[in-house]
């Protein structure tokens, strides 16, 4: 038995908190044992945890008590506060995760201390300080390397000093590799520069939230007419978790979007004649934030070529960092759900006021008597009530998940965005091909998630913001994150 049995509870049931909050809650500790207690401590911090390694943020102490003894039997109840943090935000990828963490431990000399840690979710509320509203550069909201100061500085230099001068030798017979290597690179870059001149690709800003639309250009005139297969900007966005070290690190890497878009097809460039492109880059609703942690990493990227056969190519990669709308100053054009680019505002209040023409799958009955907002979402909603009940840590959600699973609904959602799915792992293709519809059960404020067949692509992508789409579908999963029913259109008969 352990000497202590520690519980941490927290002032919000849902345990969801954004950025400079005040987290607060209570941690009960019933001893089982006599003890020599040198303190109690609370630690609260974020870390990664998946295929990788674990990346760990600063860690924050807070004194609970004293060096004070503790008695069997007898029980403790410690309130905490402190202000969440506000970066980085609660991420749940493919081979990354990031959660923040409030761990308690008892310090018991000469002995494993009794300790207990939870989980929280944190998404986004205050701005990071790093983050000024200039997007103009990429913002460094990676972990800090710990300072070399004093002594260890000294030493630090000693030891290059003396390494150079040990690797001397080493460098006279490298020198000439290295001065060769630096020659074909250098006529590498000539050779591209003297088919396609100087090339301008030009971005408004670097720094991006989800849904927004960015336009790009690229001007550049060629020197000479030559065959091109293409001109092409690729979006992509990659995770890459690293495990071990050494020479037993491995990479682990999984696309999490890639759209390629073709500025210009194959044919044949004309010398002296300028070419200038302009398009937009759509930024996909993924909360996928940027992420650089030494073995952990959410990176966005638009990967721009000129293919030239059998030539060296003309590429170029631009670093992108995405963050919560919220930390951003002032409004960029979003993706609306027509992906066109009027990017007139409506406001909260008028989107769901107003939920617009009503689309119907051509298989679905329409209720007989039954309202949007009447029976057709009571089902749901006793679902949905039910999940909400249930302790989010426990196995209660999993079993009424499992149970509703064999049911099909006919809901009515009024329409927030239609997006093309990325990244769905689901059990069929015609999931995969087809469109991932935000929005809320009509009549009510209840958020759901809804992916649908390739086959009602057609009816699906005409679909704008309030419209109202109505159909089958079955319960998939519960996304704790926005509180909401992710739901799988029923293939057509």
């Amino acid at each position: 038995m352990s000497r202590c049995d520690i519980q941490i509870t927290f002032d919000q049931p849902d345990r969801t908190y954004r950025g400079g909050d005040t987290v607060t809650g209570e941690v009960h500790i019933k001893v089982n044992k006599d003890i020599r207690c040198n303190g109690i401590l609370l630690t609260y911090y974020w870390k990664t945890h998946g295929r990788g390694n674990t990346d760990t943020g600063e860690k924050k102490d807070i004194v609970l008590s004293e060096m004070v003894p503790l008695q069997s039997g007898e029980e403790l109840l410690l309130p905490f506060e402190f202000q969440a943090d506000a970066w980085p935000l609660t991420y749940r990828g493919h081979y990354i995760n990031v959660d923040h963490y409030v761990k308690v431990a008892v310090d018991v000399p000469w002995a494993i201390d009794p300790k207990h840690e939870e989980e929280f979710i944190l998404q986004a509320g205050e701005r990071p300080a790093e983050i000024t509203g200039d997007r103009s550069e990429i913002v460094k909201l990676e972990a800090k390397a710990i300072e070399v100061k004093g002594l260890a500085k000294g030493c630090l230099i000693a030891f290059l000093v003396v390494l150079g001068l040990a690797l001397g030798p080493v460098f006279i017979f490298l020198g000439p590799i290295l001065l060769v290597g630096a020659g074909c690179y250098w006529a590498w870059k000539k050779a591209i520069a003297s088919r396609v001149g100087d090339v301008e690709f030009t971005v408004p800003h670097v720094v991006v939230a989800p849904g927004e639309q960015m336009p790009v250009e690229l001007n550049f005139t060629p020197k000479k007419s030559f065959m091109i297969n293409g001109i092409t900007a690729k979006l992509i966005a990659e995770e890459s978790a690293t495990s071990g070290s050494g020479t037993n690190a491995t990479t682990h890497r999984h696309k999490l979007h890639e759209e390629t878009q073709v500025l210009m097809p194959a044919g044949v460039l004309q010398g002296g004649m300028e070419v200038s492109e302009s398009f937009c880059v759509a930024i996909p609703p993924l909360e996928a934030w940027s992420l650089k942690a030494p073995s952990n990493k959410v990176n966005w990227r638009i990967e721009t070529r000129i293919d030239i056969p059998r030539f060296p190519d003309w590429k170029k990669s631009t670093e992108l960092q995405v963050v919560a709308a919220e930390f951003l100053d002032g409004e960029s054009p979003r993706i609306d759900a027509s992906n066109d680019t009027d990017t007139s505002s409506v406001t909260a209040a008028e989107d769901w006021m107003d939920s617009g023409p009503a689309t119907r799958r051509a298989d679905v009955p329409p209720p007989i008597g039954q309202s949007a907002d009447g029976e057709s979402v009571a089902p749901l909603l006793t679902l949905i009530n039910g999940i909400k009940q249930a302790g989010r840590f426990g196995n209660e959600r999993s079993e009424i998940l499992s149970a509703a699973k064999g049911h099909t609904y006919d809901i009515d959602i009024v329409v927030d965005r239609v997006t093309s799915t990325y990244g769905f792992s689901g059990e069929t293709r015609q999931h995969r091909n087809g469109r991932t519809i935000t929005g809320k059960l009509a009549g009510t404020d209840q958020p759901v998630q809804l992916f649908t067949v390739d086959s009602s692509n057609d009816s699906v992508e005409h679909l704008q913001r309030g419209h109202s789409y109505q159909t089958l579908a079955s319960v998939q999963s519960w996304d704790s994150l926005y509180d909401r029913l992710v739901l799988l259109e029923v293939p057509f008969e």
